[in-house]
């Protein structure tokens, strides 16, 4: 019996139909008329099926093994993704290498290369809109069903700011960057911490009460960012703290400085102080798990003012700048200061506020990037002489080295 292909083509040649030769769908020339017209049925219906079995634009086809996602955390602008967990020894396992493949096709993949540090993760700020998927090592990453997404803003830059969204499509991680006009009520740019309040007075010296100077410091450097174009959120307007009596003893609680915190959903935090022990000078403390970057660019500022730091606490960097250790001990892999460590969500592996308000927990994959200013020993001399004189000063640098760490442009400098 001779055996020939299905479909003929003008000249008289055989020729295969790719979707039958697929199927293996084949006929001999004995066949009759009926039964021609019966494979001609099956071969339509075959071609209808597969139609409606298509991958919508975006998925990956059924031979893409995809990587599933352990953990997304953002600190500050910047994204952090697992796909297992950090191995015993090491607080930063995440992602190194990334792909962003946009959904539209005419766009082009973009490689993204992550650092070692908390904030040299997926710059969110410098993405173009556009929706992506994310892939390692040319797999997509997926997210389960259940996974809740995940949104933010980032800061104002040229007058314009970006809505950054990871939600779970077809089983896919898919990352939506859009322009946004301004941030919805519920969501403020930066939260400055007010250093102590309540019944804690913080350092006392010769008439000065370091929770109402750092109130005055604080109150003046919202007043420069707002002028600045960004929404910003105290913890405290005046001498009584957010969360009642009980806060006193316990930061942690509803309502309280850390919780307000996550709930102004600012992208940094900026916690002001005024210090006391003997020194002169400035100290900064950024997070142990942080690059130093921040905190040099504040310390540029206050150098610009012939403002030198104190170098006699531990943890000490360079010039006035730290990473102070829990217990001084950097095997711990988390921050002394709580200000720093519990408000800088999974990223910094926040304990117990997360340990005292469950209800937070999709709330902890994101974290403010936080700094902490002791502007100068309020216990020395020399030092409240010049806290009194310049304190707008070093306010100000304060908020220019801010500025020029998120790479905006000054005012005075222009």
């Amino acid at each position: 019996m001779k055996f020939s292909r299905f479909f003929d083509d003008r000249s008289g040649g055989k020729q295969t139909s790719p979707i039958l030769k697929s199927a293996g769908l084949w006929y001999t020339e004995s066949m009759n008329h009926r039964g021609l017209k019966k494979l001609f049925a099956l071969a339509c219906a075959l071609l209808l099926l597969l139609a409606g079995c298509a991958l919508p634009s975006g998925a990956p086809s059924s031979g893409t093994a995809s990587l599933p996602l352990h953990q997304l955390a953002v600190y500050g602008e910047h994204a952090l993704l697992w796909l297992e967990p950090n191995p015993p020894e090491s607080s930063n396992g995440w992602l190194r290498r990334l792909t962003l493949d946009p959904l539209d096709r005419a766009a082009a993949e973009r490689e993204i290369i992550c650092g070692d540090a908390v904030n040299q993760g997926l710059c969110l700020y410098q993405l173009e809109p556009g929706s992506y998927r994310l892939l390692s090592a040319g797999q997509p990453i997926s997210a389960g069903a259940d996974f809740l997404p995940l949104e933010g803003y980032t800061l104002p830059r040229g007058g314009e700011r970006l809505h950054w969204r990871f939600s779970e499509q077809q089983g896919l991680l898919i990352l939506s960057i859009t322009a946004a006009a301004a941030l919805p009520e519920n969501y403020y740019d930066i939260f400055i911490d007010v250093g102590h309040g309540g019944a804690d007075s913080g350092a006392v010296a010769a008439g000065y009460i370091e929770a109402e100077e750092n109130l005055r410091a604080a109150s003046y450097l919202a007043e420069l960012l707002e002028e600045r174009g960004f929404k910003v959120m105290l913890s405290r307007e005046g001498m009584a703290i957010g969360g009642g009596a009980a806060a006193e003893d316990n930061p942690y609680l509803a309502g309280a400085r850390v919780d307000a915190a996550y709930r102004s959903q600012a992208s940094y935090l900026i916690s002001n102080h005024l210090n006391s022990g003997g020194g002169s000078g400035f100290q900064i403390y950024t997070s142990v798990l942080a690059d130093n970057t921040w905190a040099e660019a504040v310390a540029a500022r206050f150098a610009e003012l012939g403002w030198g730091g104190d170098n006699g606490n531990s943890g000490l960097v360079e010039a006035g700048t730290y990473k102070r250790w829990t217990r001084d001990n950097p095997h711990s892999g988390r921050d002394y200061y709580f200000i720093l460590r519990e408000t800088g969500g999974y990223a910094l592996a926040p304990y117990r506020y997360k340990v005292l308000n469950d209800g937070m927990q999709p709330q902890l994959r994101r974290g403010a990037e936080g700094i902490l200013l002791e502007y100068l020993f309020l216990d020395n001399s020399s030092d409240r002489g010049y806290w009194e004189l310049h304190y707008q000063q070093l306010v100000e640098a304060a908020a220019d080295g801010c500025c020029d760490y998120w790479q905006i442009p000054q005012s005075r400098d222009q």
